[in-house]
């Protein structure tokens, strides 16, 4: 899921068909290394129409009012990156060149317990009593969310034009809605959306899954799919296989739907009950030559007008809750963190899957696809 999400955010025209277009004004994000040299802030992001959206709602904005020169450059968001430009830092005193990190959640959780990222003032910042309008995980000790996405199954309403399938059990089910499915050949997020439609809760789902009776439960539900079920390398390929006819139904990021939808294909249907959410995070890393400014940044961008504005033009999930119920009608039943979506999300656990438990249950569900191809 990691890779599909970088290589994603590099797909500028294809993610600008969500806003039937791209961004009107001049981009002045900066792709090459160390070339933020000399801007008073200094923003680190993916690249692509991602860095693009940013660099025009977030970082050009808050130039403006600020009064200060901002760069947006691209890194990689591989965790050691990060590592080995704050230790060179640490050894040698070179400068870090970044004030501002874009990670995904579980990265900026173990660099903040390394000591890599910076702990943030909250309540300077504004955001002390602000944590109960993020969705669970947005705030931590070191980061504030920024975008969230959801994975789940969509499906062709043109093959259930009676009845859609509503409930997430309805992808397991092969009798009321019959059709193939498209699977990728990992198990993470497939093993929970199992779990979830079994009955469990989001609360309970890795506990369950750590367990060899949760494991045997998981595939117990996979095996209610096992006849019509097709493997593809990515969910990008698993989207291509639903949006040409190919699949019934297929485990699909959310964005990938909303896409469809803003390109003239409202044929694309996507499962919100019980979907698995996960989630991009701004951090200060140690060493950030202007941390107070990067502060300053992450408060200001925080706001709910900033989340609803990048949430319209890149089609994410606001971090903030109230972002996305401010959100435009029509945008908001693409949202993974709008108020009739939220409450049956559960937040990822990388962790989880690279832990003794979760390699057993990825093994699992390896014998499972491999006694099926």
């Amino acid at each position: 899921m990691v890779q599909l999400l970088r290589l994603w955010r590099g797909l500028g025209a294809g993610l600008a068909l969500l806003i039937g277009g791209g961004l009107a004004a001049p981009v002045l994000a900066q792709t090459a290394k160390g070339q933020g040299a000399g801007a008073d802030l200094t923003i680190a992001t993916w690249g692509g129409f991602y860095q693009r959206a940013q660099t025009q709602v977030l970082a050009e904005p808050f130039g403006f009012q600020s009064g200060k020169s901002v760069a947006v450059v691209t890194f990689t968001g591989q965790p050691d990156e990060v590592r080995q430009r704050v230790d060179a830092y640490r050894s040698s005193g070179q400068p870090l060149g970044w004030d501002v990190l874009d990670l995904e959640r579980s990265d900026a959780e173990q660099l903040c317990f390394e000591g890599v990222l910076r702990p943030l003032d909250l309540v300077r910042m504004g955001l002390g009593d602000a944590e109960n309008d993020f969705v669970h995980g947005g705030i931590g000790l070191c980061w504030v969310g920024n975008v969230v996405w959801s994975q789940s199954f969509a499906f062709d309403r043109r093959l259930y034009s009676g009845a859609e399938p509503f409930a997430l059990a309805d992808a397991f089910d092969t009798l009321l809605f019959p059709g193939r499915r498209v699977l990728t050949h990992s198990a993470q997020g497939l093993m929970e959306l199992a779990l979830l439609s079994d009955g469990v809760s989001p609360e309970q789902v890795y506990e369950v899954l750590g367990t060899p009776a949760g494991v045997t439960q998981a595939v117990a539900v996979l095996n209610l799919i096992r006849n019509d079920t097709h493997f593809v390398d990515t969910p990008a390929d698993a989207f291509n296989e639903l949006q040409t006819g190919r699949a019934a139904m297929a485990m699909i990021h959310h964005f990938e739907a909303l896409r469809a939808a803003r390109a003239g294909q409202p044929f694309i249907g996507f499962i919100w009950d019980n979907h698995v959410v996960d989630m991009d995070v701004f951090a200060v890393p140690s060493g950030a030559g202007n941390p107070t400014l990067a502060m300053e940044f992450i408060a200001n961008v925080s706001r709910a007008a900033y989340q609803s504005a990048m949430a319209t033009v890149t089609g994410y999930g606001p971090a903030r809750l109230s972002a996305a119920q401010a959100a435009r009608e029509d945008l908001r039943a693409w949202l993974p963190t709008a108020p009739a979506a939220i409450p049956h999300a559960l937040l990822f656990d990388a962790a989880f899957w690279t832990s003794p438990e979760g390699i057993s249950a990825q093994a699992a569900f390896d014998g499972w696809r491999l006694s099926i191809e």
